[in-house]
């Protein structure tokens, strides 16, 4: 017979190992969750900013495309 500090609860029989184990899987899955979680978010917003970034250069070059013509024909 095993005493209590070696893991087992004599009174209900469950073993206090079993439930560790079950927290830190616990855990694991939360881990792994926010993880993900925060990849996502980490690659959306760097899409985000490279799809401004694109416009804005879009932008800057057809306004100095404009500028040169307008320079160049007058």
């Amino acid at each position: 017979m095993m005493s209590a500090g070696r893991g087992f609860d004599q009174y209900s029989g469950s073993s206090h190992y079993r439930l560790h184990n079950q927290q830190v899987l616990v855990y694991q899955v939360v881990v792994v969750v926010v993880v993900v979680v925060v990849v996502v978010v980490v690659v959306v917003v760097v899409v985000v900013v490279v799809v401004v970034v694109v416009v804005v250069v879009v932008v800057v070059v057809e306004v100095v495309v404009e500028i040169v013509v307008v320079v160049v024909v007058d």
